[in-house]
């Protein structure tokens, strides 16, 4: 067989998007390989969206949530008395849109304009705002009805939307909630009085305020990469798809690339093709080119793998961002729990879902939050908050029981940069993960003054008749000193890596910014979070996307450029 004009190495956002559409020209064929297993988007677990929580915890396995989980987890940090912090990532065409939390955060321009100011011209606001309202189909523009339940500060949502920042006709719907708990109006009432303006539309002009988040959802389902992107095309026949493949290396000839070797349940084989695209996350595709023979020298000698290209910025640039939590015991039923006071509410949350696909079953608890500064030099917010309505969440999977809620507190810019490397020339093994979280430039300000702005909203009166007591931190943690102490004994990541193959043109940059193919190898390009030079002030699944989208159109006007210049 000829080999494919495209072998995209993993199906996650990026991934999906890309397959999608490479394959609108019917003359190129592609091959999507993805290490775990296909046609996920119809399973229950996945569709519905309080499933996220079984994900995480391990007693309720049963439910099949292992299937789509890959797990790593960090080397002792340094900087958090030596703990280790597991880091799940999802597998499984969809990739981690089959298991993240659906809130849809597009970050800051400033977020943006930094990634061109590095030297990535093309990649700043202005340009990728097109790309952002080519993926979307905003629900409260395209359907306002849809909308019509939910009123901020006494207005309809809708209204407070500008067309100019969103699109109607995308692949991807992103969706108010579909149910609100009662105290999630409670945090928004108090938010306001700590002195939070609320704010209808966060991906628009301004991020600042609180606000109702938005969801990749469409009619109380879970919307995923596959559900957006994959299915619409799966009929194309230019698309193979190829699960339960586990990319292993990357086939080269002198410096280019000709193909991938993989593993499988049936074996090992190969997938030759013109072009690799790495789409494997900030993970694996750091991983893959290592283990290709790509990277750092001095490492690659380590494990004995033969040099094919020194690259040393293979792995490094390593961020993600840092999130504490706050757990509040609630004296009333209003929040998400299970207890017998709560039991004939249940039931109609699970009749309202199979039903109406509202309800409970619905929401990922985490329906609203904010963006603040929390430092007075600068009005550019620096902290994430989420409120949960309800105790168990990713972070906190077996707090099933009982009922009380949780205020998250992410710093959006830590400063950390980590590093990724191999353990073993042995693909099967995991590479060693360091974030070096409250080292350098890394301090835990922004965490403290978050705590105390979190604390500061659940002591207002909206949440006197439910609040019974603060249970983590706990009161006996008021200085400075002991949230501290606090924020590094508990902190963890928010599962968002980036930057181990970053774009750029200095001696560390991996990729191309022009192009995204790999500096000094030919045929092999990388497109997923892991190009992205820093984070972004967001979760990052929103930018994936559009990083993607733009990166197809880079593909694209490449090849055309390629074959003018060949002919």
């Amino acid at each position: 067989m000829e080999p494919y004009d495209y072998v995209i190495v993993g199906a996650g956002p990026a991934g999906c998007v890309l397959a999608n559409r490479l394959t609108e020209d019917p003359t190129k064929r592609v091959a999507l390989v993805e290490a775990g297993p296909d046609h996920n988007s119809r399973r229950t677990i996945i569709r519905m969206p309080l499933a996220m929580v079984t994900f995480m915890a391990p007693a309720l396995g049963f439910l099949g949530g292992p299937r789509f989980m890959s797990w790593f987890e960090t080397e002792p940090e340094p900087g958090l008395q030596g703990r280790q912090i597991p880091l799940p990532r999802g597998q499984g065409t969809g990739g981690s849109s089959n298991v993240n939390g659906q809130i849809f955060v597009r970050g800051q321009r400033e977020d943006y304009d930094r990634w061109r100011d590095l030297g990535n011209v093309g990649w700043g606001y202005d340009d990728l705002l097109p790309c952002f309202r080519k993926l979307e189909r905003l629900e409260l523009l395209a359907d306002p009805e849809s909308g019509r339940h939910l009123q901020l500060d006494g207005k309809d949502l809708s209204h407070g939307i500008d067309p100019a920042f969103h699109g109607t006709t995308g692949p991807l719907n992103i969706a108010p909630p579909r149910t609100l708990n009662p105290m999630t109006k409670v945090f928004l009432r108090a938010a306001q009085m700590a002195g939070l303006a609320l704010n209808p539309d966060y991906n628009g002009a301004s991020q600042s305020g609180a606000c109702l988040y938005s969801f990749t959802q469409k009619n109380g389902e879970r919307v995923t990469a596959e559900a957006a992107y994959l299915d619409p095309i799966r009929g194309r026949p230019n698309l193979t798809i190829l699960p339960d493949r586990r990319v292993t290396r990357i086939l080269m000839e002198a410096r280019r690339a000709t193909g991938v070797a993989w593993s499988g349940p049936s074996g090992e084989g190969v997938t030759e093709a013109r072009e690799v695209i790495l789409s494997a996350g900030s993970f694996m595709s750091p991983t893959i080119l290592m283990l290709s023979g790509i990277g750092d020298a001095a490492e690659l000698a380590r494990h004995a793998i033969p040099l094919v290209h020194h690259l040393p910025g293979v792995g490094r640039n390593l961020q993600d961002h840092l999130d504490v939590t706050l757990e509040y015991k609630a004296k009333t039923t209003a929040p998400y729990g299970i207890s017998w006071r709560s039991v004939p509410r249940n039931i109609v949350h699970v009749l309202d879902w199979l039903f109406r696909r509202r309800g409970l079953l619905a929401s990922t608890t985490a329906e609203a939050g904010g963006f603040v500064a929390t430092h007075g030099t600068s009005n550019r917010p620096d902290a994430q908050l989420f409120f949960c309505a309800g105790v168990a969440n990713t972070q906190n999977a077996s707090g099933f029981t009982g009922h009380g809620f949780l205020l998250h507190v992410c710093d959006l810019r830590p400063g950390s940069i980590g590093r990724l490397r191999l353990k073993s020339a042995d693909p099967a093994q995991k590479p060693e993960i360091l974030f070096n979280f409250f080292r350098d430039q890394s301090t835990t300000d922004t965490l403290r003054e978050g705590i105390k702005l979190a604390r500061r909203i659940a002591a207002q009166p909206p949440f006197a008749p439910h609040l019974a007591h603060e249970v983590s931190p706990g009161p006996e943690v008021a200085s400075d000193g002991a949230i501290d102490a606090f924020v590094r004994n508990t902190v963890g990541t928010l599962f968002h890596p980036v930057g181990t193959c970053a774009m750029g043109t200095g001696e560390d940059a991996v990729v191309d910014p022009a192009t995204l193919r790999v500096h000094g190898i030919d045929s092999l390009r990388v497109i997923d979070a892991s190009v992205m030079p820093s984070l972004v002030s967001a979760n990052t699944v929103a930018a994936t996307y559009c990083l993607a989208e733009k990166a197809a159109d880079l593909v694209r006007v490449d090849f055309i450029s390629l074959r003018e210049r060949r002919t």
